[in-house]
């Protein structure tokens, strides 16, 4: 066995190319751990108070996880509907859109033909339609005409919508005899909002999720490309080794070594051992490298990172060179090398989050190993320590999955070669 995993490291070594995926790929994926790039884009914000550029563009992707979506055709504009729709707003119940026509000079035509786009083109809950007169109306106590609104589906917030805005509207109402300007209006309206306990959000997350901060979302989008970088790295590691053995077992050397009584099974479980030493090496040029960083800014220390990446990197060095092995073939091995790295940077999540994904494609997601050591990742940022035995039980099983083909594989290709013969 000893002598087997040298003839390998040997033959590794000698190929030259195999250093440009080992040192190179760690630097690179260093590069990219030291930028500081705001990905918080990624984060899920709930923003109740949405400013659109123009009438035409559309809200319905607003609402995408289910939020009541109102698009909210302002022609007033002044400090009394600003001061409406942020009550409205932070209630917490709907998200608002709001478009600025005040300089439409017939806004009820305007509304009327941008109503039925709505209807049929777009996706919401409700319109609202502030005339440029509301302030006066409010004043005047002409309460049913300050504004419009337009039902624009079943939802059964509805009646909510209707509710809140009656009481924001009757609380704009029972001031109006304190001041004879709107601005004296949203004075004492701010003043009596200031007496009012200060209304305060906890999130909780689900026993299956992870609630992470702006920041921690950084980091994992930025980690989540390095990993990319260090899989390709892996990937390509693994098929040089089955590479070597490609070769060996076209040019005899497995016969020779079974007729020295050494079985098929160690000299494969030395390919395996190789693969594990490469995954070391690649594991301490990243370990190197991270002395570049300030692993503050990762959100975990240097033992849990390359923790990550070393079980990671072990993995696809495996399944890489067992997919080379088991094809018998360079080129369809590199090709598959190439594919396997590709396919699974991609469903994982590493390039975009996959949270509001499809349950089909969140199921993809689930087979994909990168996946795992993300998860993996979330948990080190938010202190919890079942990643490090979640990682452990992960690498296991691909292991022994990648095992478990790999030996049927080269079973039914053998069989398939004596049957030839």
């Amino acid at each position: 066995m000893k002598t087997l995993v040298k003839m390998s490291m040997k033959l590794l070594i000698r190929t030259k190319i195999i250093w440009l995926f080992i040192v190179l790929m760690p630097v690179l994926s260093t590069l990219i751990l030291k930028t500081k790039v705001d990905y918080t884009s990624f984060q899920e914000e709930f923003v109740p108070l949405v400013e659109l550029e123009n009438a035409d563009k559309k809200v319905a992707y607003y609402g995408q996880d289910g939020e009541y979506v109102i698009k909210v055709y302002d022609a007033s504009g002044s400090e009394l509907s600003d001061y409406f729709l942020d009550k409205l707003a932070n209630c917490g119940m709907f998200i608002l859109c709001r478009v600025d026509i005040s300089e439409e000079t017939n806004s009820e035509e305007f509304i009327n033909k941008h109503i039925d786009f709505d209807g049929h083109e777009d996706r919401m809950g409700s319109a609202l339609y502030i005339p440029a007169d509301f302030d006066e109306m409010m004043l005047e106590g002409r309460i049913e005409d300050a504004l419009k609104l337009y039902v624009l589906s079943d939802d059964v917030r509805n009646e909510a919508l209707e509710g809140e805005i009656k009481l924001q509207l009757s609380r704009i109402n029972s001031f109006k005899a304190d001041a004879s300007k709107p601005e004296g209006v949203v004075e004492s309206l701010k003043r009596i909002d200031e007496m009012v306990p200060e209304k305060k959000v906890v999130a909780i997350s689900a026993s299956n999720s992870n609630n992470l901060t702006a920041t921690q979302i950084n980091q994992k989008a930025v980690i989540g490309y390095a990993f990319s970088f260090l899989t390709l790295g892996f990937v390509f590691a693994g098929f040089f080794i089955a590479n070597g053995a490609i070769q060996e077992q076209k040019n005899g050397v497995l016969t020779r070594i079974n007729l020295t009584k050494t079985s098929t099974l160690t000299y494969f479980i030395s390919k395996f051992v190789a693969a594990l030493l490469i995954s070391s090496a690649m594991t301490v040029i990243v370990g190197i490298c991270s002395f570049a960083l300030d692993m503050n800014d990762l959100g975990m220390n240097r033992i849990e990172f390359l923790y990550l990446v070393f079980m990671m990197g072990l993995i696809f060095c495996a399944f890489s060179m067992f997919m080379g092995i088991i094809m018998n073939d360079v080129f369809g091995a590199s090709v598959a090398s190439f594919t396997i790295w590709c396919t699974s940077s991609l469903f994982s999540g590493l390039y975009f989050p996959l949270d509001s994904a499809s349950k089909g494609l969140k199921l993809l997601s689930s087979l994909m190993p990168q996946k795992w050591f993300m998860d993996g990742a979330e948990m080190i940022f938010v202190g919890d320590n079942k990643a490090f035995l979640m990682v452990i039980c992960i690498t296991v099983a691909y292991l022994a999955i990648i095992l478990s083909i790999g030996s049927v594989g080269l079973k039914v290709r053998r069989s398939k070669e004596w049957g030839v013969s």
